[in-house]
């Protein structure tokens, strides 16, 4: 039988603390071991078939406004009165000069809310 030699070239790489310990011969110092990573858990994943396609907005339907109370010229004459009968006439007569009318009867109908509520702020009850 025959011995047949064979060469074959094994390249190292090192790093320099390495070289250093493999030419001092001295055993490798216990590396410290690193802490395990913690198992991350996999993201729940939703097949795209179950994922609802995008609707478009809708902007809401406009919300209803309330009508402004509507008053008669009685309802207005009722408050006006006891205005009167206290002594408060002048008051009275001035909300009028206001409103640019000379009676309560003479309130345009799209301005009675308005009085209304002067009214109630001098104590009139409606």
């Amino acid at each position: 039988m025959e011995t047949q030699k064979i060469q074959a070239t094994i390249t190292l790489t090192l790093t320099p603390e390495q070289l250093l310990m493999l030419l001092n011969a001295q055993p490798p110092a216990p590396q410290p071991t690193p802490a395990p990573m913690p198992q991350q858990t996999p993201m729940p994943t939703v097949p795209q078939a179950q994922i609802p396609a995008a609707q478009p907005m809708q902007t809401p339907a406009p919300m209803p406004t309330a009508q402004p109370q509507t008053y008669t010229v009685e309802q207005l004459g009722l408050a006006a009165r006891p205005l009167v009968e206290s002594g408060r006439r002048e008051e009275l007569v001035a909300l009028l000069a206001e409103f640019g009318v000379p009676s309560v009867a003479a309130i345009p109908e799209d301005k009675r809310a308005d009085f209304a509520a002067r009214l109630r702020a001098l104590g009139g009850q409606i």
